[in-house]
């Protein structure tokens, strides 16, 4: 009888603990779902929002940005501005990576380094004179720019901006991407490709630590399975709801649904170096044709906003919120046309890649378009063909998205439209105006703040005057979570620090 007393003991417990540590949630472990898979975990290796997602939670930056998009020390217990170009950072001590070894300024100037010279990022630090980077003392580092840019700080927060253990880096090799070193409160376990990335507390954190003891990024590409894996209680976050999905989760009382703007836009691009497109008349006419904000709601419901302006409304200095959506004006396009010498008509292609959202968007531009006497051809494209077509120069009108790589406007403003970035650096629409060029450098090194501010609406409205761009829509970015979740909070920057989430009852 004793012996299966204790069997029936024995099975109940195992039970238990299978009941505890199985499927994607309960107990101390969060689970969350992504919709793809990381390319890699060393910060300067990558520049995607994937990746982003899971190196957030190990590492750490010398500054941050907190919720509400204020920045503030993170590694650094200070930092000041010297003079124009000089800044110095006041390490905090006693912080410990998740190897054991101690925070270090040698880390610190060896981490910025690796960031000026990364392929993938150097265009967030390439102010900062690599040769300047030094250790004070061994909890103080400095750095001075080749020219006084004040987004300087800003681009720090950004991943590429991450502090990585020297002595990890260097024996890691070519394999250091696959076992990470931070100082974040969740260190690196396991990665699966294609599957899953496991992460759990780090004990020795200088911080308050995580509220639970393991996280678990599931790999789900497909939509509509996140959101039955967050119903069903596989997952306790999902990531990316979709329009037709959004109702579904809105009116699951076990849910909540959170949406925020980010630092993106989606516009359609004239190649302003090819006729008839370098006609500001033929790029208004085309403007006018289209009823952007009908096209806008039909496809993506009441998901993001219809963009007004050429800088998104959450960057700094935009004016945005300011501008009207463009009105559809059939009449004035077809003069507009006259005037420029089409009055029978003209033909073109738009571009784009393999996005329902994108392409469903070219199908009703072509059919308004037609309406003022315009014959649109569609041309869907896999994205790297896409992509090649795009930096050569080898398209008429296309349609893309540009998000910026910090809250300062220069990461979107200077790559999209200064001629020194035509083609491959993102200047697609291959815009060569001396005027904004001018305004973007005056914009990038000016130190007042308000000069700054009005510098960046002068070349806001001349931009918008000249119809470089058509604006079109502002992402709102959204991820379904369980009730009992708290402590989300999603970053404009399109990637998300979940190491204050509480898992309540």
């Amino acid at each position: 009888m004793k012996k299966k007393l204790s069997m029936l003991l024995t099975m109940l417990c195992v039970l238990l603990l299978v009941g505890c540590s199985g499927g994607g949630t309960g107990g101390n472990q969060l689970t969350i779902g992504l919709s793809g898979d990381a390319i890699s975990l060393d910060p300067v290796m990558s520049n995607d929002n994937q990746s982003s997602n899971v190196t957030t939670q190990i590492y750490e930056g010398l500054v941050k940005l907190d919720p509400s998009g204020e920045i503030q020390p993170s590694l650094a217990e200070s930092y000041e501005q010297v003079d124009d170009v000089t800044y110095r950072f006041k390490l905090k001590e006693g912080v410990k990576f998740h190897n054991g070894e101690e925070l270090k300024a040698s880390d610190v100037v060896f981490s910025l380094k690796r960031a000026i010279e990364a392929p993938n990022v150097t265009h967030l630090f390439q102010t900062i004179d690599v040769n300047s980077v030094q250790a004070i003392d061994d909890y103080t580092v400095e750095f001075k720019q080749t020219e006084p840019f004040a987004g300087i700080i800003p681009a720090l927060c950004h991943p590429g901006g991450f502090i990585v253990n020297e002595k990890a880096v260097t024996e890691g090799g070519d394999d250091y991407a696959q076992h990470p070193i931070g100082t974040n409160a969740l260190k690196f376990v396991s990665w699966k490709r294609a599957d899953s990335i496991e992460l759990e507390k780090f004990e020795d954190y200088h911080g308050e630590g995580v509220a639970y003891d393991k996280l678990l990024f599931r790999v789900i590409p497909e939509p509509s399975n996140r959101v039955i894996e967050l119903e069903s209680g596989g997952v306790d976050i999902a990531y990316d709801i979709i329009a037709t999905d959004i109702k579904k989760v809105e009116d699951n009382a076990d849910l909540n649904l959170i949406k925020a703007l980010d630092y993106g836009e989606t516009y359609m691009g004239f190649n302003t170096a090819k006729e008839p497109f370098d006609n500001p008349k033929v790029r208004e006419a085309i403007a006018l044709a289209l009823d952007v904000d009908s096209i806008v709601k039909a496809v993506f419901h009441d998901l993001g906003q219809t963009a007004t302006g050429v800088l998104p409304p959450t960057l700094n200095y935009s004016i945005s919120d300011q501008m009207e959506v463009r009105q559809q004006n059939i009449e004035r396009a077809k003069e507009l046309l006259k005037e420029a010498g089409y009055e029978d008509g003209l033909s073109l292609t738009i571009s784009t890649n393999e996005n329902k959202d994108r392409s469903d968007m070219a199908t009703a531009m072509k059919e308004q378009l037609s309406q003022a006497g315009i014959d649109a051809t569609i041309n869907i494209l896999e994205w790297s063909a896409f992509n090649e077509v795009i930096k050569n120069g080898d398209q008429d009108l296309f349609m893309i998205a540009w998000t910026a790589d910090s809250s300062d406007p220069d990461t979107f403003l200077y790559p999209c439209f200064h001629s020194s970035a035509k083609g491959e650096g993102g200047n697609y629409i291959f815009l060569e105006d001396p005027k904004v060029d001018e305004l973007l450098e005056k914009g990038r090194y000016a130190q007042d703040d308000q000069q700054r501010a009005d510098y960046y609406a002068e070349v806001q409205e001349y931009l918008m005057d000249i119809y470089a761009w058509i604006p079109l829509h502002n992402k709102e970015m959204t991820m379904g979570t369980k009730k009992e979740i708290g402590g989300v909070h999603l970053s404009p920057l399109g990637f998300h620090s979940f190491t204050d989430v509480t898992i309540g009852e």
